[in-house]
C-alpha cells in the first residue's frame, strides 16, 4: 500500500489545526484580563454582597444579564474562615450559584428546592469546621446549608426575576435584604 505524501501532510495539517483550534478555545478564558473575578472586584471589597445595577445598553456590569432579572453578588474569600449569606423573601424563581474564580459552577439551589423563604447558608472549605455557635438556637443550625467551597475564593450570585414591570423594586428590595460576610466561628481540622 502506497501512501499519497501529499495528502498526508494535508491529513496531518488538518489534525494540528484542531488541536491548535481546542487548545486555544480551552486556555483562552483563563487569560482573560477580565473576567467576572475583575470586573466584580471593581465594585466593592470581598465578603459584601453588592446590588448590580439595572442592565441597560451599553451600560452592564456583566456580559448577556437579563434586563427583567435583578442581581446581587459576593466575591467570597475564605482564607479568614468561612463566610455566611443570608437572603430573604425568596421566591420559586430565585437562583443561587456559587462559582470559582474561573466562573465554574460548584453548587446552585433555587427558591424552589428551599423549604423556607429565609436562605441562610455558609461557605467553606474542606478543611474548615462549621460550628453552631453563630446560630440562636441549636435546632435553628438544621436550617443552614452549608457548602463546601472547592476553592478559598470565588462568587456567589443571586439572580431575583421581576414578576412583570411592577416586580422591579419588590426584588431590588429583597436583594437589599441580603448580606455576605464572614461566619463568626469556625475552626479548622488539624
Amino acid at each position: 500500500m502506497r501512501v499519497n505524501l501529499p495528502g498526508l501532510y494535508i491529513a496531518l495539517g488538518l489534525v494540528l489545526a484542531g488541536l491548535i483550534h481546542i487548545v486555544a478555545v480551552l486556555t483562552l478564558p483563563l487569560l482573560a484580563p477580565r473576567n467576572a473575578q475583575a470586573r466584580l472586584a471593581e465594585l466593592g471589597p470581598v465578603n459584601t454582597m453588592i446590588q448590580l445595577p439595572a442592565p441597560a445598553p451599553g451600560r452592564q456590569v456583566m456580559p448577556m444579564i437579563a434586563p427583567d432579572v435583578r442581581y446581587a453578588t459576593c466575591r467570597f474569600d475564605l482564607a479568614n474562615g468561612p463566610v455566611r449569606v443570608r437572603a430573604r423573601g425568596a421566591g420559586d424563581l430565585w437562583f443561587i450559584a456559587f462559582y470559582t474564580p474561573e466562573g465554574d459552577n460548584f453548587y446552585t439551589v433555587t427558591g424552589g428546592d428551599m423549604k423556607t423563604a429565609e436562605i441562610d447558608m455558609v461557605i467553606s472549605t474542606a478543611d474548615q469546621i462549621v460550628t453552631e455557635a453563630d446560630v440562636d438556637a441549636p435546632e435553628a443550625f438544621d436550617n443552614i446549608v452549608v457548602v463546601n467551597s472547592p476553592t478559598t475564593e470565588g462568587i456567589v450570585l443571586i439572580r431575583a426575576p421581576m414578576a412583570g414591570p411592577s416586580g422591579a423594586a419588590r426584588a431590588e428590595q429583597a436583594l437589599k435584604a441580603t448580606s455576605c460576610g464572614p461566619h463568626s466561628v469556625a475552626r479548622s481540622n488539624p
